[in-house]
Protein backbone atom coordinates (compact mmCIF):
# COMPACT_ATOMS: atom_id res chain seq x y z
CA UNK A 1 0.00 0.00 0.00
CA UNK A 2 3.16 2.73 0.63
CA UNK A 3 4.63 4.66 -2.62
CA UNK A 4 7.58 6.26 -2.46
CA UNK A 5 6.98 8.74 -4.70
CA UNK A 6 6.03 12.14 -3.31
CA UNK A 7 3.87 15.00 -5.69
CA UNK A 8 3.37 17.95 -4.79
CA UNK A 9 3.85 17.99 -1.60
CA UNK A 10 4.50 20.78 1.09
CA UNK A 11 8.22 21.06 1.97
CA UNK A 12 8.11 20.57 5.44
CA UNK A 13 5.64 17.51 5.08
CA UNK A 14 7.81 16.46 2.45
CA UNK A 15 10.92 15.77 4.35
CA UNK A 16 9.10 13.35 6.93
CA UNK A 17 7.24 11.56 4.40
CA UNK A 18 10.54 10.98 2.79
CA UNK A 19 11.97 10.09 6.10
CA UNK A 20 8.91 8.09 6.93
CA UNK A 21 9.33 5.65 3.56
CA UNK A 22 12.66 4.89 4.33
CA UNK A 23 12.09 3.98 8.22
CA UNK A 24 9.23 1.69 6.58
CA UNK A 25 11.74 0.06 3.69
CA UNK A 26 14.10 -0.57 6.49
CA UNK A 27 11.61 -2.49 8.32
CA UNK A 28 11.18 0.29 11.50
CA UNK A 29 7.49 0.40 11.15
CA UNK A 30 6.81 2.44 14.28
CA UNK A 31 9.43 5.12 13.40
CA UNK A 32 7.59 5.53 9.70
CA UNK A 33 4.48 5.72 11.56
CA UNK A 34 5.95 8.76 13.63
CA UNK A 35 7.24 10.55 11.05
CA UNK A 36 3.75 9.98 8.76
CA UNK A 37 1.67 11.46 11.81
CA UNK A 38 4.27 14.42 11.85
CA UNK A 39 3.81 14.68 7.93
CA UNK A 40 0.17 14.71 8.07
CA UNK A 41 0.11 17.46 11.34
CA UNK A 42 1.93 19.65 8.88
CA UNK A 43 -0.32 18.66 5.68
CA UNK A 44 -3.97 17.38 6.96
CA UNK A 45 -5.26 17.36 3.68
CA UNK A 46 -2.38 15.21 1.63
CA UNK A 47 -4.37 11.97 0.38
CA UNK A 48 -0.96 10.35 -0.40
CA UNK A 49 0.09 10.79 3.39
CA UNK A 50 -3.05 9.75 4.97
CA UNK A 51 -3.68 6.78 2.96
CA UNK A 52 0.17 5.39 3.37
CA UNK A 53 -0.03 6.39 7.21
CA UNK A 54 -3.62 3.92 7.57
CA UNK A 55 -1.74 1.18 5.52
CA UNK A 56 0.85 1.36 8.19
CA UNK A 57 -1.21 1.28 11.16
CA UNK A 58 -2.94 -2.01 9.69
CA UNK A 59 0.33 -3.41 9.75
CA UNK A 60 0.31 -3.14 13.18
CA UNK A 61 -3.11 -4.04 13.84
CA UNK A 62 -4.38 -0.77 14.67
CA UNK A 63 -7.44 -1.00 12.38
CA UNK A 64 -9.61 1.85 14.30
CA UNK A 65 -7.01 4.31 13.65
CA UNK A 66 -6.76 2.99 9.88
CA UNK A 67 -10.03 3.32 9.39
CA UNK A 68 -10.75 6.48 10.88
CA UNK A 69 -8.05 7.74 8.07
CA UNK A 70 -9.81 6.06 5.26
CA UNK A 71 -13.03 6.95 5.89
CA UNK A 72 -11.97 10.88 5.96
CA UNK A 73 -10.44 10.27 2.56
CA UNK A 74 -13.74 8.67 1.29
CA UNK A 75 -15.56 11.35 2.56
CA UNK A 76 -13.09 14.71 1.55
CA UNK A 77 -12.24 12.14 -1.53
CA UNK A 78 -14.46 10.44 -3.16
CA UNK A 79 -12.78 9.75 -6.33
CA UNK A 80 -9.70 8.42 -4.51
CA UNK A 81 -11.13 4.83 -4.62
CA UNK A 82 -8.07 3.39 -2.90
CA UNK A 83 -9.37 3.97 0.15
CA UNK A 84 -12.68 1.84 -0.08
CA UNK A 85 -10.15 -1.43 -0.89
CA UNK A 86 -8.17 -0.19 2.27
CA UNK A 87 -10.69 -0.54 4.18
CA UNK A 88 -12.15 -3.68 2.88
CA UNK A 89 -8.94 -5.23 3.77
CA UNK A 90 -9.15 -3.61 7.23
CA UNK A 91 -12.64 -4.99 7.97
CA UNK A 92 -11.79 -8.85 7.01
CA UNK A 93 -8.61 -8.76 9.12
CA UNK A 94 -11.32 -7.29 11.76
CA UNK A 95 -13.14 -10.77 10.99
CA UNK A 96 -16.06 -8.65 9.86
CA UNK A 97 -16.74 -10.00 6.37
CA UNK A 98 -20.21 -8.32 5.71
CA UNK A 99 -18.75 -4.98 5.88
CA UNK A 100 -15.58 -5.95 3.92
CA UNK A 101 -17.65 -7.34 0.79
CA UNK A 102 -19.36 -4.14 0.93
CA UNK A 103 -16.22 -1.70 0.49
CA UNK A 104 -14.30 -4.60 -1.96
CA UNK A 105 -17.59 -4.54 -4.04
CA UNK A 106 -17.88 -0.48 -4.25
CA UNK A 107 -14.02 -0.59 -5.42
CA UNK A 108 -14.07 -3.14 -8.00
CA UNK A 109 -17.69 -1.44 -9.31
CA UNK A 110 -15.93 1.93 -9.64
CA UNK A 111 -12.38 1.51 -9.59
CA UNK A 112 -10.43 1.89 -12.84
CA UNK A 113 -7.09 1.28 -10.72
CA UNK A 114 -5.77 -2.47 -11.77
CA UNK A 115 -3.30 -2.47 -9.02
CA UNK A 116 -5.48 -3.51 -6.31
CA UNK A 117 -8.20 -5.28 -8.86
CA UNK A 118 -6.85 -8.73 -8.57
CA UNK A 119 -6.35 -8.43 -4.57
CA UNK A 120 -9.57 -7.09 -4.30
CA UNK A 121 -11.56 -10.19 -6.44
CA UNK A 122 -9.18 -13.00 -4.68
CA UNK A 123 -9.93 -11.37 -1.33
CA UNK A 124 -13.80 -10.67 -2.20
CA UNK A 125 -13.92 -14.12 -4.10
CA UNK A 126 -12.23 -15.80 -0.87
CA UNK A 127 -15.04 -14.22 1.66
CA UNK A 128 -18.08 -15.47 -0.44
CA UNK A 129 -16.71 -18.71 -0.05
CA UNK A 130 -16.00 -18.71 3.50
CA UNK A 131 -20.05 -17.13 4.14
CA UNK A 132 -21.16 -20.28 2.20
CA UNK A 133 -18.69 -22.82 4.34
CA UNK A 134 -19.75 -21.42 7.15
CA UNK A 135 -23.55 -21.39 6.22
CA UNK A 136 -23.23 -24.58 4.62
CA UNK A 137 -21.42 -25.77 7.93
CA UNK A 138 -24.57 -24.55 10.61
CA UNK A 139 -26.81 -26.78 8.87
CA UNK A 140 -24.66 -29.55 8.46
CA UNK A 141 -24.12 -29.18 12.11
CA UNK A 142 -27.77 -29.29 12.13
CA UNK A 143 -28.33 -32.42 10.14
CA UNK A 144 -25.34 -34.26 12.04
CA UNK A 145 -27.15 -33.85 15.17
CA UNK A 146 -30.18 -35.72 13.16
CA UNK A 147 -28.81 -38.01 11.46
CA UNK A 148 -26.74 -39.13 14.93
CA UNK A 149 -30.45 -39.20 16.61
CA UNK A 150 -31.63 -41.20 13.47
CA UNK A 151 -28.63 -43.59 14.22
CA UNK A 152 -29.44 -43.92 17.76
CA UNK A 153 -33.22 -45.17 17.23
CA UNK A 154 -32.00 -47.42 14.39
CA UNK A 155 -29.29 -49.03 16.50
CA UNK A 156 -31.90 -50.05 19.57
CA UNK A 157 -34.57 -51.05 17.39
CA UNK A 158 -36.68 -47.93 17.04
CA UNK A 159 -36.98 -48.17 13.47
CA UNK A 160 -40.42 -46.21 12.55
CA UNK A 161 -38.90 -43.21 14.39
CA UNK A 162 -35.45 -43.60 12.83
CA UNK A 163 -37.07 -43.17 9.91
CA UNK A 164 -38.87 -40.16 10.23
CA UNK A 165 -35.29 -38.64 11.51
CA UNK A 166 -33.69 -39.82 8.05
CA UNK A 167 -36.57 -38.72 5.72
CA UNK A 168 -36.14 -35.42 7.55
CA UNK A 169 -32.59 -35.37 6.84
CA UNK A 170 -32.98 -35.86 3.14
CA UNK A 171 -35.81 -33.71 2.95
CA UNK A 172 -33.52 -31.01 3.60
CA UNK A 173 -30.36 -32.59 1.33
CA UNK A 174 -30.60 -35.70 -0.56
CA UNK A 175 -27.14 -36.27 -1.04
CA UNK A 176 -26.32 -37.19 2.81
CA UNK A 177 -25.77 -40.66 2.04
CA UNK A 178 -25.66 -42.09 5.25
CA UNK A 179 -29.12 -40.88 6.07
CA UNK A 180 -30.31 -42.62 2.51
CA UNK A 181 -28.04 -46.01 3.38
CA UNK A 182 -29.88 -45.98 7.01
CA UNK A 183 -33.02 -45.52 6.01
CA UNK A 184 -32.71 -48.51 3.70
CA UNK A 185 -31.32 -50.56 6.78
CA UNK A 186 -34.42 -49.31 8.57
CA UNK A 187 -36.78 -50.21 5.75
CA UNK A 188 -35.39 -54.12 6.04
CA UNK A 189 -35.36 -54.43 9.92
CA UNK A 190 -39.02 -53.56 9.71
CA UNK A 191 -39.67 -56.34 6.63
CA UNK A 192 -40.27 -53.77 4.01
CA UNK A 193 -37.54 -55.02 1.79
CA UNK A 194 -38.36 -53.68 -1.49
CA UNK A 195 -38.67 -49.98 0.21
CA UNK A 196 -35.07 -50.69 1.56
CA UNK A 197 -33.64 -52.18 -2.27
CA UNK A 198 -35.50 -49.10 -3.56
CA UNK A 199 -33.66 -46.39 -0.75
CA UNK A 200 -30.23 -48.19 -1.87
CA UNK A 201 -30.65 -47.54 -5.40
CA UNK A 202 -31.27 -44.30 -5.45
CA UNK A 203 -28.02 -44.05 -3.47
CA UNK A 204 -26.08 -45.70 -6.72
CA UNK A 205 -28.12 -44.33 -9.34
CA UNK A 206 -25.90 -41.10 -7.94
CA UNK A 207 -22.88 -42.77 -6.64
CA UNK A 208 -23.04 -46.37 -8.03
CA UNK A 209 -19.41 -46.80 -6.21
CA UNK A 210 -20.93 -46.31 -2.73
CA UNK A 211 -20.02 -49.25 -0.87
CA UNK A 212 -22.47 -49.16 2.40
CA UNK A 213 -25.55 -49.32 -0.72
CA UNK A 214 -23.69 -51.93 -2.89
CA UNK A 215 -22.93 -54.24 0.26
CA UNK A 216 -26.40 -53.31 1.37
CA UNK A 217 -27.92 -54.23 -1.70
CA UNK A 218 -26.44 -57.47 -1.84
CA UNK A 219 -27.29 -58.86 1.64
CA UNK A 220 -31.34 -57.20 0.91
CA UNK A 221 -31.19 -59.50 -2.50
CA UNK A 222 -29.59 -62.90 -0.03
CA UNK A 223 -32.50 -62.28 2.14
CA UNK A 224 -35.31 -63.04 -0.57
CA UNK A 225 -33.89 -65.42 -2.62
CA UNK A 226 -32.78 -62.92 -5.55
CA UNK A 227 -29.84 -64.93 -6.78
CA UNK A 228 -29.47 -63.63 -9.88
CA UNK A 229 -29.25 -60.22 -8.79
CA UNK A 230 -26.93 -61.29 -5.62
CA UNK A 231 -24.72 -63.19 -8.38
CA UNK A 232 -24.40 -59.41 -10.08
CA UNK A 233 -24.10 -57.25 -6.62
CA UNK A 234 -21.68 -59.56 -5.48
CA UNK A 235 -19.46 -58.72 -8.38
CA UNK A 236 -20.09 -54.93 -8.23
CA UNK A 237 -18.71 -55.51 -4.49
CA UNK A 238 -15.42 -57.61 -5.08
CA UNK A 239 -14.70 -55.31 -8.44
CA UNK A 240 -14.99 -52.36 -5.85
CA UNK A 241 -11.76 -49.86 -5.10
CA UNK A 242 -11.82 -49.49 -1.09
CA UNK A 243 -9.34 -47.37 0.53
CA UNK A 244 -11.16 -45.99 3.95
CA UNK A 245 -10.87 -48.56 6.41
CA UNK A 246 -15.33 -47.98 7.31
CA UNK A 247 -15.83 -49.65 3.38
CA UNK A 248 -12.79 -52.23 3.88
CA UNK A 249 -14.60 -53.72 7.30
CA UNK A 250 -18.07 -53.50 5.70
CA UNK A 251 -17.45 -55.39 1.99
CA UNK A 252 -15.36 -57.95 4.76
CA UNK A 253 -18.77 -58.05 7.16
CA UNK A 254 -20.79 -58.39 4.15
CA UNK A 255 -19.03 -61.24 2.46
CA UNK A 256 -19.03 -62.91 5.89
CA UNK A 257 -22.98 -62.62 6.40
CA UNK A 258 -22.73 -64.19 2.83
CA UNK A 259 -20.66 -67.03 3.43
CA UNK A 260 -18.13 -65.98 0.51
CA UNK A 261 -15.64 -68.14 1.87
CA UNK A 262 -12.92 -67.55 -1.46
CA UNK A 263 -13.40 -63.54 -1.31
CA UNK A 264 -13.21 -63.57 2.75
CA UNK A 265 -9.55 -65.10 2.72
CA UNK A 266 -7.64 -62.34 0.64
CA UNK A 267 -9.70 -59.26 2.23
CA UNK A 268 -8.85 -60.57 5.89
CA UNK A 269 -5.14 -61.34 5.01
CA UNK A 270 -5.33 -57.46 3.60
CA UNK A 271 -6.49 -55.96 6.98
CA UNK A 272 -4.47 -58.03 9.18
CA UNK A 273 -1.45 -56.96 7.38
CA UNK A 274 -2.51 -53.61 7.48
CA UNK A 275 -3.54 -53.87 11.14
CA UNK A 276 -1.51 -57.04 12.16
CA UNK A 277 -4.81 -57.00 14.42
CA UNK A 278 -5.07 -60.91 14.97
CA UNK A 279 -8.86 -60.88 14.50
CA UNK A 280 -8.63 -60.74 10.69
CA UNK A 281 -6.14 -63.38 10.79
CA UNK A 282 -8.27 -65.64 12.72
CA UNK A 283 -10.85 -64.69 9.87
CA UNK A 284 -8.84 -65.55 7.47
CA UNK A 285 -7.72 -68.84 8.87
CA UNK A 286 -11.72 -69.64 8.84
CA UNK A 287 -11.91 -68.91 5.36
CA UNK A 288 -8.85 -70.79 4.53
CA UNK A 289 -10.77 -73.90 6.66
CA UNK A 290 -13.51 -73.38 4.72
CA UNK A 291 -12.50 -73.48 1.43
CA UNK A 292 -10.35 -76.87 2.51
CA UNK A 293 -6.84 -75.35 2.65
CA UNK A 294 -6.33 -77.12 5.86
CA UNK A 295 -2.78 -77.17 5.86
CA UNK A 296 -2.55 -73.20 5.55
CA UNK A 297 -5.66 -72.50 7.99
CA UNK A 298 -3.23 -74.80 10.72
CA UNK A 299 -0.51 -72.62 9.65
CA UNK A 300 -2.11 -69.72 10.93
CA UNK A 301 -3.74 -70.54 14.17
CA UNK A 302 -0.63 -72.11 15.16
CA UNK A 303 1.02 -68.64 14.86
CA UNK A 304 -1.57 -67.18 16.56
CA UNK A 305 -1.92 -69.54 19.32
CA UNK A 306 2.57 -69.12 20.17
CA UNK A 307 2.45 -64.91 18.98
CA UNK A 308 -1.03 -63.54 20.10
CA UNK A 309 -3.21 -63.34 23.18
CA UNK A 310 -6.63 -63.73 22.18
CA UNK A 311 -8.47 -64.96 25.23
CA UNK A 312 -12.08 -64.55 23.07
CA UNK A 313 -10.82 -67.45 20.94
CA UNK A 314 -10.26 -71.04 22.06
CA UNK A 315 -7.35 -71.60 19.19
CA UNK A 316 -6.96 -75.46 20.04
CA UNK A 317 -10.50 -76.02 19.63
CA UNK A 318 -9.53 -75.15 15.76
CA UNK A 319 -6.31 -76.58 15.71
CA UNK A 320 -8.37 -79.85 16.84
CA UNK A 321 -11.51 -79.14 13.85
CA UNK A 322 -8.69 -79.39 11.52
CA UNK A 323 -6.90 -82.52 12.44
CA UNK A 324 -10.61 -84.49 12.72
CA UNK A 325 -11.75 -82.90 9.25
CA UNK A 326 -8.47 -84.26 7.87
CA UNK A 327 -8.82 -87.62 9.13
CA UNK A 328 -12.02 -88.33 8.29
CA UNK A 329 -12.35 -86.57 5.44
CA UNK A 330 -15.75 -84.99 6.30
CA UNK A 331 -17.47 -81.96 4.86
CA UNK A 332 -17.63 -78.73 7.52
CA UNK A 333 -17.73 -75.16 7.42
CA UNK A 334 -17.20 -73.37 10.37
CA UNK A 335 -18.86 -70.28 11.56
CA UNK A 336 -17.37 -66.85 11.90
CA UNK A 337 -18.73 -66.21 14.87
CA UNK A 338 -17.72 -69.13 16.48
CA UNK A 339 -15.26 -68.74 19.32
CA UNK A 340 -14.62 -72.69 20.52
CA UNK A 341 -15.93 -72.36 24.01
CA UNK A 342 -18.67 -74.89 24.70
CA UNK A 343 -20.57 -72.17 26.77
CA UNK A 344 -20.78 -69.60 24.40
CA UNK A 345 -20.69 -70.94 20.62
CA UNK A 346 -21.10 -67.34 18.93
CA UNK A 347 -19.83 -63.85 19.39
CA UNK A 348 -22.80 -61.71 19.19
CA UNK A 349 -22.22 -60.08 16.09
CA UNK A 350 -22.83 -56.17 16.87
CA UNK A 351 -19.84 -56.59 19.88
CA UNK A 352 -17.17 -58.49 17.12
CA UNK A 353 -18.11 -55.93 14.40
CA UNK A 354 -17.31 -52.93 17.07
CA UNK A 355 -13.75 -55.01 18.04
CA UNK A 356 -12.96 -54.99 14.69
CA UNK A 357 -14.03 -51.40 14.56
CA UNK A 358 -11.59 -50.18 17.43
CA UNK A 359 -8.75 -51.88 15.84
CA UNK A 360 -9.26 -50.52 12.71
CA UNK A 361 -9.85 -47.22 13.88
CA UNK A 362 -6.73 -47.59 15.92
CA UNK A 363 -4.01 -49.57 13.19
CA UNK A 364 -5.73 -48.44 9.49
CA UNK A 365 -3.55 -46.13 7.71
CA UNK A 366 -3.04 -45.59 3.60
CA UNK A 367 0.25 -44.86 2.52
CA UNK A 368 1.10 -41.69 1.36
CA UNK A 369 2.04 -43.50 -1.81
CA UNK A 370 -1.43 -44.72 -2.68
CA UNK A 371 -2.92 -41.74 -1.60
CA UNK A 372 -0.71 -39.51 -3.68
CA UNK A 373 -1.52 -41.84 -6.94
CA UNK A 374 -5.15 -41.67 -6.27
CA UNK A 375 -5.01 -38.00 -5.96
CA UNK A 376 -3.24 -37.70 -9.11
CA UNK A 377 -5.48 -39.78 -10.96
CA UNK A 378 -8.54 -37.88 -9.89
CA UNK A 379 -6.93 -34.84 -11.54
CA UNK A 380 -6.47 -36.18 -14.50
CA UNK A 381 -9.49 -37.41 -14.71
CA UNK A 382 -10.73 -33.73 -14.66
CA UNK A 383 -8.00 -31.73 -16.73
CA UNK A 384 -5.13 -32.74 -19.36
CA UNK A 385 -1.98 -32.84 -18.15
CA UNK A 386 1.52 -33.28 -19.64
CA UNK A 387 4.61 -34.99 -17.67
CA UNK A 388 5.80 -31.38 -16.66
CA UNK A 389 2.03 -30.90 -15.10
CA UNK A 390 2.28 -34.14 -13.23
CA UNK A 391 6.29 -33.78 -12.20
CA UNK A 392 4.81 -30.19 -10.39
CA UNK A 393 1.69 -31.54 -8.87
CA UNK A 394 3.63 -34.50 -7.32
CA UNK A 395 5.93 -31.42 -5.67
CA UNK A 396 2.82 -30.58 -4.74
CA UNK A 397 1.72 -33.27 -2.99
CA UNK A 398 4.90 -34.01 -1.22
CA UNK A 399 3.79 -31.29 0.68
CA UNK A 400 1.15 -32.49 1.88
CA UNK A 401 0.29 -35.35 4.82
CA UNK A 402 -1.44 -37.60 2.70
CA UNK A 403 -1.11 -40.51 5.20
CA UNK A 404 -3.67 -39.69 7.27
CA UNK A 405 -7.18 -40.82 8.09
CA UNK A 406 -10.22 -39.37 6.26
CA UNK A 407 -9.14 -37.31 3.68
CA UNK A 408 -11.24 -35.63 1.07
CA UNK A 409 -9.43 -36.86 -1.93
CA UNK A 410 -11.47 -35.03 -4.91
CA UNK A 411 -11.16 -31.85 -2.87
CA UNK A 412 -7.40 -32.29 -2.19
CA UNK A 413 -7.11 -32.65 -5.69
CA UNK A 414 -9.03 -29.37 -6.44
CA UNK A 415 -6.98 -27.10 -4.25
CA UNK A 416 -3.31 -29.06 -5.17
CA UNK A 417 -4.71 -27.97 -9.00
CA UNK A 418 -5.90 -24.44 -7.97
CA UNK A 419 -2.95 -23.52 -6.37
CA UNK A 420 -0.72 -25.21 -9.30
CA UNK A 421 -2.31 -23.16 -11.85
CA UNK A 422 -2.43 -19.89 -9.36
CA UNK A 423 0.54 -19.81 -7.96
CA UNK A 424 3.11 -21.70 -9.83
CA UNK A 425 1.76 -21.06 -13.71
CA UNK A 426 0.70 -17.36 -12.46
CA UNK A 427 -2.80 -18.30 -14.56
CA UNK A 428 -6.22 -16.55 -13.33
CA UNK A 429 -8.56 -18.86 -12.06
CA UNK A 430 -11.46 -18.63 -9.51
CA UNK A 431 -11.85 -20.83 -6.46
CA UNK A 432 -15.28 -21.10 -7.30
CA UNK A 433 -14.50 -22.43 -10.92
CA UNK A 434 -11.99 -24.91 -9.92
CA UNK A 435 -14.68 -26.54 -7.45
CA UNK A 436 -17.23 -26.35 -10.03
CA UNK A 437 -14.78 -28.13 -12.36
CA UNK A 438 -14.19 -30.86 -10.17
CA UNK A 439 -17.57 -31.34 -8.75
CA UNK A 440 -17.59 -29.74 -5.18
CA UNK A 441 -19.00 -27.35 -3.32
CA UNK A 442 -16.96 -23.84 -2.59
CA UNK A 443 -17.68 -24.12 0.99
CA UNK A 444 -15.59 -28.06 0.58
CA UNK A 445 -13.00 -26.13 -1.57
CA UNK A 446 -12.53 -23.18 1.63
CA UNK A 447 -12.24 -25.87 3.90
CA UNK A 448 -9.68 -27.74 2.65
CA UNK A 449 -7.84 -24.88 1.15
CA UNK A 450 -7.51 -23.48 4.12
CA UNK A 451 -6.44 -26.62 5.84
CA UNK A 452 -3.07 -26.93 3.69
CA UNK A 453 -2.91 -23.26 2.70
CA UNK A 454 0.37 -23.00 4.46
CA UNK A 455 1.83 -26.27 3.31
CA UNK A 456 1.10 -25.78 -0.28
CA UNK A 457 2.08 -21.80 -0.52
CA UNK A 458 4.97 -21.93 2.34
CA UNK A 459 5.05 -19.16 4.71
CA UNK A 460 6.69 -16.61 2.13
CA UNK A 461 4.23 -16.70 0.05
Amino acid sequence: MVKGKVINLHPTSSRFFKIGIKHYERGEIELAIERLKRALELDSKNIEIKFNLAGLLAQIGDFESSNKLLTELTTDNPEFYDSLFGLGCNFFEMGKLREAKHFLRRYLKLSNNTEFKEAAEDLLDFIETQQEFEREQKEMEKLTKLLERGNFLLENGRYEDAVKYFKMILAKDDTIFAARNNLSLAYFYMGEIEKAIHEAKKVLEIDKYNVYANCNLAFFYSTIGKTKELKKQLKTILELKTYDHKDKIKVLDTLIKLNQHAAIVDRAGELFEITKEPYFRHIQAISLYNTKQYIKAKKIWKDLKKNYNMPEIKIDYFLKKIDDVMKTFKKDTIDYFETGFGNLSKLEEKEFRSQLQKHIDMYFSQTFEENAKRIMDIIAENVKLNNEDKDAISQLLNALPLEKQRLNFTAIAAIVYYVYKKYLLRQKVKQKDVAERFGISQAVFSKWFKEFKGLLLGEDV
